[in-house]
């Protein structure tokens, strides 16, 4: 736990609060002060129903790209153990009938290019969270009211918030998605089982200069029927406190899925740990640092895991669940 939980579980909220008062500024008294109020919260008060989100169990455990890849048709890799996730850019005419260049890149032809970022995990958590009650997923009546779904501000322009999202659910919605994993029979057999989806059967393009948005998406037969096999619960309080760091998110998911089902404490190197989630840093001095960077907001949003951060990696004990069982019929520990 924390520093933040600790000591809210050694003196109380008030104590907590009076000891933050003797802060040197106002600023950082107001930043102790909503650190203090953030952790009580998660604490102590369950998620209501609005809070719950969800998340396909192998995307708690491989990731996408934190950053754009320098190439839009690069296939994205990633593995974890006996799982392994393959994302395949899809293709989209790149000069539409009405003579538009869209900006995926005019060396990359047609290749939309694998989603990446903030804004794709946030939608992938959107369309994951809905999923769970139905194939069909509502966006709202536009894109702003899907964007403060998210909690994104809808700001226009070309850097602007609208334009980045519309991008992003390109992606997802052409790319496809190789789940691979390998199971081991009674007999003592290993059977590698491979399926290849799509998150979002097709697509309804919005014009580019307003926030027109389709009213629903379908997602893919496969895939819904895997997560509904497979979700992962979230807490959106959480999420909410990491919206703005990918490697904070990423993190958030896997501790999410591994810690409440370990048995016995697990030590995940530095190579392990960017093997699976940050590869894109050039080392893993440079990795580990990021991680210890992020580590103080993540146990924040998740004041119950129990990781201690060491030299050569991270030691993760046995945790109470980010979401309680209780709060999800039918919720059990996925094994994987």
């Amino acid at each position: 736990m924390g520093e933040v939980g600790h000591q809210l579980e050694l003196v109380g909220i008030q104590e907590a609060q009076r000891r933050a008062e003797a802060a040197p500024t106002k600023a950082v008294r107001t930043r102790i002060l909503n650190r203090i109020e953030t952790t009580n919260e998660l604490l102590t008060a369950l998620p209501s129903s609005d809070d719950l989100a969800f998340n396909h169990s192998g995307l708690c455990q491989t990731f996408l790209p934190h950053s754009r890849l320098a190439n839009n048709q690069t296939v994205w890799k990633r593995e974890s153990g006996r799982f392994t996730l393959m994302v395949t850019p899809g293709v989209m005419a790149a000069e539409s009938s009405g003579g538009q260049r869209h900006s995926w890149g005019p060396s990359d032809g047609d290749y939309v290019g694998v989603p990446y970022g903030t804004k794709a995990r946030l939608i992938m958590f959107h369309l994951q969270t809905e999923g769970v009650k139905s194939r069909t997923v509502s966006l709202g009546k536009n894109l702003s009211a899907f964007l403060r779904s998210l909690g994104l501000a809808g700001t226009g322009g070309v850097r602007g918030t609208i334009t980045q999202v519309r991008e992003q659910c390109m992606r997802i919605a052409r790319c496809t998605f190789t789940l691979q994993w390998t199971e081991v029979e009674q007999s003592g057999d290993e059977i590698t089982r491979v399926t290849d989806t799509k998150i979002v059967e097709g697509l309804e393009l919005w014009n580019a200069s307003s926030d027109d948005w389709s009213a629903t998406v379908e997602l893919g037969e496969k895939f819904h029927s895997h997560l509904i096999e497979h979700a992962v619960p979230l807490d959106k309080r959480s999420i909410a406190l990491l919206s703005g760091n990918s490697l904070a998110l990423d993190l958030y998911a896997l501790f999410a899925y591994r810690l409440p089902k370990l048995k016995n404490d697990l030590t995940m190197t530095w190579g392990m740990l960017q093997h699976q989630i940050g590869s894109e840093y050039s080392e893993h001095k440079l990795f580990a640092r990021k991680v210890r960077e992020v580590m103080p907001e993540l146990i924040r949003a998740y004041p119950h895991a129990r990781v201690e951060v060491g030299r050569y990696g991270l030691l993760m004990k046995q945790s109470k669940p980010s979401v309680p069982k209780e709060m999800v019929p039918g919720f059990r520990l996925i094994e994987g």
